[in-house]
């Protein structure tokens, strides 16, 4: 499995000034709107999109129909996948601190439980995504990405169309406790999926 790992590494080094870029960028931006979350935020949607990019490599060269004639097993080729995905997620998690404790008055605590949160979102992201790209495809699974991305959003402006009152302080922070739980079972939860699904897939 590692060498899986490395191996879309280093097809991902074409694109690593692209994403060294947007991180510069957004790095930029959130300390010029004096905004965490916005950093966070956006490291977070980064993270989700750089193992789709390994995933389309793959699937441009075919690679799946050759890696199934080695001795590589189809649960290794889906953990692979989501490995990848989590050592972005955790170094978003540690951009993301390090800005806070540089360009952020909030406390220690504060810092590490909203950072905590938005891996949990990035984890559960990655959740809902890959399982709908090993079923449809990298192509189709950007267009299904777009919409978890903004599905969000609309739920929000809806509610406040809707008038219904948000979740009081405590709540908010109840749920960023548990979070992270939440999230680890939702993402081994996506896992079998996935593993069910790209067992069943024929190349």
């Amino acid at each position: 499995m590692t060498g899986l790992i490395l191996k879309d590494l280093i097809n991902l080094k074409k694109q690593a000034r692209v994403y060294l870029i947007l991180v510069l960028f957004y790095l930029v931006l959130g300390i010029a709107n004096e905004s965490s979350d916005m950093f966070s935020t956006m490291m977070i949607v980064v993270s989700a999109i750089i193992p789709i990019t390994a995933m389309s490599y793959d699937e441009r060269s075919k690679w799946d129909r050759y890696a199934l004639t080695m001795p590589l097993s189809r649960k290794s080729m889906v953990a692979s996948k989501y490995i990848l995905g989590l050592i972005f997620l955790v170094a978003s998690f540690i951009l993301s601190m390090l800005f806070n404790s540089f360009f952020s008055n909030i406390s220690l605590m504060e810092n590490v439980m909203t950072c905590l949160a938005t891996l949990s979102i990035g984890m559960v992201i990655m959740s809902v995504i890959f399982p709908l790209i090993f079923k449809f495809g990298v192509e189709k699974g950007r267009i299904f990405m777009m919409i978890v991305l903004f599905a969000p959003t609309a739920l929000i402006l809806l509610l406040s169309k809707l008038e219904i009152s948000m979740p009081d302080e405590e709540t908010i922070k109840s749920l960023l406790y548990l979070s992270p739980i939440v999230a680890a079972v939702i993402f081994i939860a996506s896992i079998y999926i996935s593993m069910s699904i790209y067992n069943k897939k024929e190349f």
